[in-house]
């Protein structure tokens, strides 16, 4: 991409900010496109144009391919709420505490059309992994995973390797036939890393869990600072992970995003009740990495929120540049420090070089 690609794919990616370049779009291009598709951001970028009163000064090809993905965005929700609505039941019916996590609250908080989920993530204790599991496949749910729009049962394997490397299952999926949706994916997350381990942070967050009242259902989640502190553990999980650079899956921008919308709303106060709520779950370091992360990628100015976060890191430098392998224990830095630079990257698995113990 050249830099004013980058630079109008950025913008377009900002919906909080009040000001837009509409010099920038001239440089409204195929490669931009792809890329807003590419890390789902499509419905912000249509949002983004239609708030501007920009849609009639970009590309027809360009607004309505976006603006065909934002009606779609708005269907797929329909029947996403419709999806949350039939675990709630489900777990209703069951003695654990659990949480549903990002999309299932988020996709509600965005403006209409900008966020989506493909599936939900519940948070439930390693003891109750099991529990939740009967009752899912109680309710017509298999393991497996969707493959070129068919369902694929999981091997035992893989059940295996996922728990063991993951700190999460295999996907439970249903085929629900909703528009937009003809399957329900539930992730059952039961760790806040890639251990299959139970830190005492999660039982915590646990024992704090809420309802949210979202489109007339009740939605289980964490208290608003835990579900921003899992939110930035997430984040940091799966940036950090090696699988995950390697399928490119590590830096998909509506992920950063989420911490965008979040931070531009959240005050002084709030932000440092965070800290210390993180501080007190030994998770401060994860929150830190995911402000200042997305921070970098969407150009917000140094605050409250970043300049504790780079206290924290202030003794780990490459914390921001470290990736873990967990099936081999080997450790990993990028070369390339700019979470920009790293961003636009086609490749980052090959800017990553090992490194010992002692120099980690």
């Amino acid at each position: 991409m050249t830099e004013k690609e980058k630079q109008l794919f950025k913008a377009l990616c900002k919906f909080k900010e009040k000001d837009f370049d509409e010099a920038l779009l001239a440089h409204a291009t195929p490669t931009v496109l792809g890329q807003l598709f590419f890390n789902r951001m499509q419905g912000v970028a249509y949002d983004v144009l239609k708030t501007n009163g920009l849609l009639g000064k970009v590309n027809r090809e360009f607004r309505n391919s976006l603006g065909s993905a934002y009606e779609q965005n708005k269907e797929k929700n329909h029947s996403f709420f419709k999806c949350i609505n039939v675990l709630s039941g489900i777990l209703a019916q069951i003695d654990c505490k659990a949480a549903m996590l990002k999309g299932a609250i988020l996709c509600a908080y965005y403006p209409e059309g900008c966020r989506t989920s493909n599936d939900i993530d519940l948070l439930v204790l390693p003891s109750d992994v099991t529990l939740v599991g009967n009752a899912l496949t109680k309710s017509g749910f298999r393991q497996g995973n969707v493959r070129e729009g068919e369902f694929v049962p999981a091997s035992r394997n893989e059940i295996i390797a996922s728990k063991m490397l993951r700190g999460e299952t295999v996907p439970y999926i249903k085929e629900v036939d909703l528009p937009y949706m003809k399957y329900l994916e539930v992730d059952i997350n039961f760790s806040l890393d890639y251990k299959n381990s139970d830190t005492g942070a999660l039982s915590s967050m646990l024992e704090s869990t809420i309802v949210f009242a979202e489109n007339g259902i009740k939605i289980p989640s964490l208290n608003a600072c835990d579900f921003f502190i899992h939110l930035c553990a997430h984040l940091c999980k799966e940036a950090t992970t090696l699988s995950w650079v390697e399928m490119h899956r590590d830096m998909t921008l509506y992920k950063y995003c989420d911490i965008y919308l979040l931070l531009k709303e959240l005050s002084d106060e709030t932000i440092e009740k965070i800290f210390a709520r993180a501080s007190e779950l030994g998770l401060s370091h994860v929150c830190a990495y995911a402000i200042l992360e997305a921070s970098n990628l969407f150009d917000i100015a140094p605050g409250f929120a970043q300049k504790k976060s780079a206290e924290i890191l202030a003794c780990d430098k490459d914390f921001t540049c470290r990736v873990i392998s967990p099936k081999d224990q080997k450790i990993f830095i990028y070369k390339t420090k700019s979470t920009t630079e790293r961003f636009f990257m086609n490749e980052r698995a090959k800017d990553l070089e090992e490194v010992s113990d002692e120099k980690a």
